[in-house]
């Protein structure tokens, strides 16, 4: 399985999670998805608790942009080099 570094920069509870608002990862596999287990691993197991759905699919209140284009699938491929977003949609009143 390929390897890749992507840079991620976190806002909301992403940033909570994680601990930080920007950081490289190495990420073993080459989809989104294979980055939100990165970030798991990272988090010591909150992260796919929090922003993954029963389904296995990212819930609807956090959204995934790839080089300035929002990603409506964890299949999305990733390319080393890529900067992803992530980002909590803001709810309530």
């Amino acid at each position: 399985m390929s390897s890749l570094s992507v840079t991620i920069s976190a806002f909301g509870l992403w940033q909570m999670i994680l601990g930080t608002k920007s950081r490289r990862v190495e990420v073993s596999g080459a989809t989104l998805r294979d980055l939100i287990e990165a970030l798991n691993e990272i988090s010591l197991g909150r992260l796919k608790k929090e922003v993954l759905g029963a389904d296995g699919n990212l819930d609807s209140k956090y959204k995934i942009f790839l080089n300035g284009k929002a990603s409506d699938t964890l299949s999305t491929p990733l390319s080393d080099g890529d900067d992803v977003v992530l980002f909590s949609v803001v709810d309530g009143g």
